[in-house]
């Protein structure tokens, strides 16, 4: 640790170890963000490698995945780490210690049983709160409680826990926790009509520039440190980017920086988000590629970027501290509802936490944003205690995927084995096992209907094939008994329309205009749709408005056409055809083992084209780095048609495509041919 500039441990670090951390005892860490946590999992891994052990670290988010794969190959060296974060097909796990995985990739390795389980020994949760949260909730308690009964230590992260206690017992853990800080964090709530800032320690005032507040209270900061400005949605993120690239001007160094994304981001987004990056500052959301996000947030770090405007989402993990953090809201809209919400406390909490850059910063300032009601909101969000976390499981989606899964891994065998689990796991422990048990028959009497579960609570054939695919089953008999209705092949907006109604494929809101619009297209192409009408208007109008995406998407359609066309962002068509690509291959397996050839067939032909988003006759251009479907499709229209073309006609490809661009892909073939 000396190597590292490492002399002395914080107080959490200290503590894990005394409690056991290197007898490999459960955990549960608890501190604010910066205070050592991550070191505490590193030690961990350090000690179960030098006991022969493998190491699974769990993360919420693929772009989180992929910064922890980056810092774990750094000091464990890349021979020994492998990342797992979403490949469709069964996983392949490399012979290396280390695994780095989302939530849902362990559970999918789970089900699978490869060999590498047998010595896995340690296994860290990082931001272990997010049990509580929907969609990712369901699959980390299952998997956790699993990996509890089978016995591994369980170091479970966490900055913002309410109910720390309740926690601590599901995991069978030895609760850690300390909230010293290396930097002091100084947060306040800024008086929007007065000008002033409301701290601890007494009141700020801020200058007017803009006339609006939290633009006017990040300007102030600028002037000591970079900034986190987090806005409440992605186009108000955009928009605060561009409002405080006035305040910078090009240099060599941005310019840089900026031509990493012309190269990575193709068409008018990306040469937008460049624009702002020349300027030091950028926005950060969802709606960017993973690519994308990682340049913005290394050129944050290397402070060339001074600024970057992000909603939520950059605060769950990624490692980003800034001298200041401005939080423009404590309430969020809430589409389904069609209110604003306030915040939760540990959302709060989570954003205000990155301020303060160890090593670099004596204080962190976090201000945020209020009315005239500052002191109420001081009270609330400032000296508040986070919210307990509950569980997720409760929902009919989680359970089915997660009781078909035990079942297959004959994990639990009889009704009695699923109450014995179901009493271990977070929903069975704070609402009670027979709330959690009445709700898991349920889920059983379905599975055992649509046959993947015999009534002896033996997995069947079909059982276990959807469990490996790692779909859920109402979305599998959904797409089954849809299709054994139509024997001849379907229309591809058919079967793009069917795989978007399944639960799996993520949805979007319709709004009233759309709407009228999505009825126009339905009735003029419905011979084309397997799904005509549905009793959830709203689930069959949201399904079709992501199918003409991804249609569009394997026509070639310009990113930001299909953006502007259907009011996506670039990252939300790449979420889409990321899991169609998933879920189509599935659904070709499933028709393949139910003997639906034909659709089985034309299934698998849309899979190529899901995953580059070409035609066919682009596939062998767009697997090269750097080329997307734009610069393929020019390419092909220069009688290029693969890495041997570019290879003998260098010159035409840098006039085509760029010399930067041609250069970095020429690099890639030759760096493959030496391989």
């Amino acid at each position: 640790m000396e190597s590292r500039g490492i002399r002395k441990l914080f107080p959490v670090q200290e503590k894990a170890l005394e409690k056991g951390l290197l007898s490999f005892k459960n955990l549960l860490v608890s501190a604010p963000t910066g205070s050592g946590k991550t070191l505490v999992a590193e030690i961990a891994i350090f000690n179960a490698l030098r006991h022969n052990y493998n190491v699974a670290y769990l993360l919420p988010l693929r772009s989180i995945a992929f910064e922890k794969y980056r810092s774990m190959s750094s000091i464990f060296g890349k021979e020994n780490v492998m990342l797992s974060v979403g490949d469709y097909h069964s996983p392949q796990l490399e012979d290396k210690r280390i695994l780095i995985a989302t939530y849902e990739r362990m559970d999918s390795i789970l089900r699978h049983e490869p060999e590498w389980l047998e010595d896995l020994g340690v296994v860290v949760v990082d931001e272990i709160h997010y049990v509580g949260e929907p969609e990712r909730g369901p699959t980390l308690e299952t998997v956790v409680t699993q990996l509890k009964m089978e016995g591994v230590q369980l170091l479970g992260l966490s900055a913002t826990v309410g109910n720390l206690e309740e926690i601590a017992e599901w995991l069978e853990a030895e609760l850690v926790y300390d909230d010293w800080r290396p930097v002091e964090l100084r947060e306040g709530v800024m008086n929007s009509k007065k000008y002033e800032i409301l701290f601890e320690d007494g009141i700020e005032n801020v200058k007017k520039v803009s006339g609006n507040a939290a633009l006017d209270v990040a300007y102030k900061y600028l002037r000591e440190g970079q900034v986190l400005y987090f806005a409440p949605t992605r186009n108000r993120a955009e928009k605060v980017a561009e409002e405080f690239s006035k305040y910078f001007k090009p240099d060599s160094e941005s310019k840089e920086w900026a031509d990493r994304i012309r190269l990575e981001v193709e068409g008018e987004f990306g040469e937008r988000l460049a624009k702002l990056v020349e300027r030091k500052v950028a926005f950060h959301h969802a709606g960017l590629t993973n690519e994308a996000r990682m340049i913005i947030e290394d050129g944050f770090r290397a402070g060339v970027i001074k600024l970057i405007a992000s909603t939520p989402t950059l605060a769950a993990g990624v490692n980003l501290p800034a001298k200041t953090v401005v939080i423009e809201k404590f309430t969020r809209y809430n589409r389904e509802l069609g209110i604003s919400e306030p915040i939760s406390v540990s959302e709060y909490k989570q954003m205000a936490g990155r301020a303060g850059r160890p090593g670099l910063d004596k204080v962190g300032i976090s201000v945020l944003i209020a009315k005239d009601n500052a002191e109420e909101v001081f009270e609330k969000y400032v000296k508040g205690s986070p919210e307990p976390v509950r569980s997720s499981l409760d929902s009919p989606k989680a359970l089915r995927k997660a009781v078909l899964g035990l079942i297959t891994r004959r994990i639990v065998r009889s009704e009695e084995e699923l109450e014995y689990f179901v009493s271990k796991t977070l929903f069975g422990i704070t609402r009670g096992t027979e709330e959690a048990m009445d709700a898991s028959k349920e889920v059983l009497k379905f599975l055992i209907n649509m046959g993947a579960v015999a009534p002896s609570m033996a997995p069947t054939r079909l059982g276990s094939l959807i469990s490996k695919l790692y779909v859920d089953p109402y979305g599998a008999k959904v797409v089954r008994d849809v299709l054994r209705r139509r024997p001849g092949k379907a229309h591809v907006l058919g079967y793009l329309h069917l795989i978007s109604m399944t639960p799996d494929m993520p949805k979007r809101s319709v709004y009233a205009k759309e709407f009228k619009r999505l009825r126009r297209i339905a009735r003029e192409r419905e011979y084309e749709l397997l799904v005509k009408e549905h009793e959830d208007l709203e689930l069959w109008a949201s399904a079709l408005k992501v199918a003409l995406v991804l249609e569009d998407w394997i026509n070639e359609i310009p990113d930001d056409v299909i953006s502007e066309k259907h009011k996506v962002y670039p990252g939300d068509v790449r979420v889409f055809s990321d899991t169609a690509s998933w879920l189509i291959h599935a659904y070709s397996e499933l028709c393949k083992f139910l003997g639906m050839k034909r659709h089985a067939e034309e299934l698998r032909k849309l899979e190529l084209r899901m995953k580059y988003g070409v035609r066919e006759e682009l596939v062998n251009l767009v697997k090269l780095p750097y080329i997307g479907r734009v610069r393929a499709r020019k390419l092909w229209e220069a009688g290029i048609r693969g890495p041997e073309d570019i290879l003998d006609r260098r010159d035409l490809v840098a006039r085509v495509i760029g010399r930067k661009v041609a250069d970095r892909v020429i690099a890639s073939i030759l760096e493959g041919v030496k391989s």
